[in-house]
């Protein structure tokens, strides 16, 4: 495999993984909308509360396992960019460095969904409290 092999399988990763953030970003939305719905409409609806809850879980699971994808992608790159010099293949300085930025070695890394990036932790926890919180939380009298 070279390195133009490489990187373009990235690439077609990158891509893939980009579609299905767009889909779950939409789905996010709609599980906001759907947790407002319930809370104003349906408030005393437990049977509502527990599906509108489950589904929007779903989404955030999802959507997590989408930034667990996009690192793993980063992160089997540069393992693959890492082999390919260890083995005696060409490798750009360019490629270099995003072996070094990623911290990739010829070891192959491990798909994991426990985030990478620290701000996906409190991303992931806003988008769970504004769906959650509507449906679960003290509701208004007005």
């Amino acid at each position: 495999m070279t390195e133009l092999d490489i990187l373009n399988l990235q690439s077609g990763s990158i891509q893939s993984t980009g579609l299905y953030f767009v889909g779950l970003s939409f789905s996010i939305w709609v599980a906001m909308r759907v947790s407002s719905v319930v809370s104003q409409r349906a408030a005393d609806n437990v049977v509502m509360k527990a599906i509108a809850s489950i589904y929007g879980i779903g989404v955030v699971y999802y959507f997590n396992m989408t930034l667990s994808f996009y690192a793993y992608n980063m992160e089997l790159t540069g393992h693959r960019l890492a082999t390919l010099k260890a083995s005696g293949g060409e490798v750009s300085a360019a490629s270099m460095d995003f072996i070094s930025n990623v911290g990739a070695s010829t070891t192959p890394p491990t798909f994991s969904l426990v985030p990478s990036d620290p701000v996906a932790y409190p991303l992931l926890i806003a988008i769970l409290a504004i769906i959650l919180l509507p449906l679960w939380g003290p509701q208004d009298d007005a």
